[in-house]
């Protein structure tokens, strides 16, 4: 008798398992509830969701180095403005009709136009500057990548010089396997290179001096100077256009991220989903069994007890 009770126990311990497992199946919506009930798929459900989580990562990195470029292009144009604008009073200084009185007037718009392009080399998007290379942040309080100084002379004249603090090393992403791209271009190559800031120094000395040359105060001719800065307008603009073409890459590259990302999760779906109308047929002729299976017992054995096991 212990045998035929141990055999009704255990058909019906399965097939009350049976039920629950698809019951769960069906709450879930997923087809496996542990590894042991289809290792290759759930092996093939781990590949899919690791390459999911990878292209995560990519797109996060992407939209951060967007942003970081985005910032760039804009500074940079507000940069040729204001580059433009020093030319345009460069060329009416050098007119004969203006005087020392007007000169200096427009030397004030000058120191005006370096203060705010120095301004704008220290522009920084969230804590991260956006020209100090690889040195992103670390500057001391009040202070950034690029820093005006001023020495005073014996004879009581003032020179000023931009310094640069940044790191001469680029600042790049990753944004795919082995693939970096370069985001924050040293502002060394950028601004320090192009000689915007001496440039403008020196103009301003120029006009203070109602375009006297003297070189050894560092002063011009004043046709030099508009030279100068139309050379330094194209130099900035195709900066410009380097980060443009950045954006224009990475947005590219999001897209078919986005792109193989859907088809990931397609998959994903396709391997982990359950058969919903397949499990609730099963489900009900598996209900159906185990109620049969308790009149049956009852009618065989006779022992009531059976129906609550």
């Amino acid at each position: 008798m212990n045998t035929k009770y141990g055999s009704i126990l255990a058909d019906l311990n399965r097939l009350s398992s049976e039920i629950n497992k698809d019951q769960l199946k069906i709450s879930s919506g997923k087809k496996f509830l542990r590894p042991s009930d289809d290792p290759p798929d759930v092996v093939l459900a781990l590949n899919y969701r690791q390459g999911i989580a990878r292209i995560e990562k990519y797109q996060r990195a992407i939209e951060d180095g967007t942003a970081f470029l985005k910032a760039q292009e804009s500074t940079l144009g507000n940069v040729q403005d204001l580059i433009a604008r020093a030319k345009v009073l460069a060329i009416q200084a050098a007119n004969a009709t203006q005087n020392s009185t007007t000169r200096k007037a427009i030397a004030n718009e000058i120191d005006s136009i370096l203060k705010s392009i120095l301004s704008l080399a220290n522009s920084s998007i969230g804590e991260k500057y956006l020209f100090g290379g690889e040195k992103t942040t670390g500057y001391p309080k009040g202070e950034g990548p690029f820093k005006l100084v001023k020495q005073s002379l014996p004879d009581g004249e003032v020179i000023e010089q931009v310094i640069y603090q940044g790191s001469t090393e680029d600042f790049s992403i990753g944004y795919d396997v082995n693939m970096r791209m370069t985001i924050g271009e040293s502002g060394q190559k950028i601004f320090m290179n192009s000689g915007i800031f001496e440039t403008l120094i020196g103009l301003k000395r120029t006009l203070e001096a109602d375009n006297t040359v003297d070189y050894k105060k560092e002063q011009y001719d004043i046709q030099k100077f508009i030279a100068k800065l139309g050379e330094i307008y194209d130099y900035i603009s195709a900066k410009r256009c380097e980060v443009g073409a950045k954006i224009t890459h990475l947005e590219t590259k999001k897209e078919l991220y986005e792109d193989f990302k859907q088809t990931l999760q397609t998959n994903l779906g396709d391997t982990e989903g359950a058969d919903i109308t397949e499990l609730a047929v099963k489900l009900q002729t598996l209900t159906i069994a185990y109620d049969a299976a308790l009149r049956a017992t009852s009618m065989v054995s006779g022992l009531s007890l059976a129906r609550y096991l």
